[in-house]
């Protein structure tokens, strides 16, 4: 997402946040039971993964906002009677790391090392006084293995896609993986080629990650899939990347691109939205494929 797109978005959520029906919404956490020990939560944001463990939980992000940290973490206790120890940041965006505040410090904060560059580069105005503590503490590059409280998690950086510091988390003994904005199921994805995000490359990056051992998948945004939920969003991105290409070699302008009808491989897709529509949507995409393909956009380092 853009930053115009983000600060839009902030600034009427902030209008409208006095309403107890945003309030309520901000609130409201759906759960989702894949074993014994793993849960998935929905609310205002990206999708929570809660690992119960004899050491205390493993929180895969934190959606959007501190409200809505509190009641994870309330929720994750109601449903393990444990307290959070360690918290997964899959990167960097607002609506998966904004609720990290709410946990206590002292927290192992976790994430790829990327993420944490981005985190202090963009978004260095959420992470001042007491947030600062809960902002990633250990990072690695390309992989980390995580055994803690008789669970072990791989964490795997394989590739750019949504942005270029990307984890996803398979939780070994569930046989399953969070992929986190790498994969969005049913919906039209963010694509942030400022931080490295690629339409082009991501299928290759997917390719990796289905070199994986799981069977179960909680994408960044969207309902609880399986690998075929990842091939169908890969030949989604493939087409994508496709459109770009020949966008490019052909000269289209981006409104061109935008109003093409060759994308067919977005069938069923919907529109994220934070309470209000935030631009995530089919025009988007494609003007982020003519974008990249063109190189109409500016990297931040």
């Amino acid at each position: 997402m853009k930053k115009w797109q983000i600060v839009i978005a902030l600034l009427l959520l902030g209008i409208v946040l006095t309403g107890s029906y945003v309030y309520s919404q901000l609130r409201t956490i759906d759960v989702e039971r894949l074993s014994d020990d793993l849960f998935v939560l929905r609310g205002l944001g990206g999708n929570v993964a809660v690992l119960r463990t004899t050491a205390g939980n493993v929180i895969v992000d934190t959606m959007t906002f501190g409200l809505q940290g509190e009641r994870i973490r309330e929720v994750a206790q109601e449903l393990t009677g444990a307290d959070t120890s360690v918290i997964i940041n899959t990167h960097y965006h607002f609506d998966h790391t904004h609720g990290n505040p709410a946990f206590a410090e002292g927290t192992l904060v976790l994430s790829t090392e990327k993420t944490l560059h981005y985190l202090k580069v963009l978004d260095a105005d959420s992470w001042q006084g007491s947030a600062a503590a809960l902002m990633p503490n250990e990072t690695f590059a390309d992989r980390q293995t995580l055994t803690f409280g008789g669970k072990r998690m791989e964490l795997v950086h394989l590739g750019a896609g949504h942005t270029d510091g990307d984890l996803v988390v398979v939780f070994v003994d569930e046989g399953a993986v969070h992929m986190g904005d790498l994969m969005f199921h049913k919906h039209y994805p963010n694509i942030d080629l400022e931080a490295g995000g690629t339409v082009a490359g991501w299928p290759a990056t997917l390719d990796n990650v289905l070199e994986l051992e799981f069977e179960t998948v909680i994408p960044g945004h969207g309902a609880t899939t399986d690998r075929a939920g990842i091939r169908e969003f890969q030949a989604f991105m493939r087409q994508l990347g496709s459109i770009g290409a020949q966008a490019a070699t052909e000269g289209w302008s981006i409104e061109e691109a935008r109003e093409t009808d060759l994308l067919t491989e977005d069938a069923g897709y919907e529109e994220i939205e934070f309470i209000i529509p935030i631009g995530l949507d089919r025009p988007f995409v494609l003007g982020r494929a003519w974008e990249e393909a063109t190189n109409n956009f500016v990297r931040i380092e």
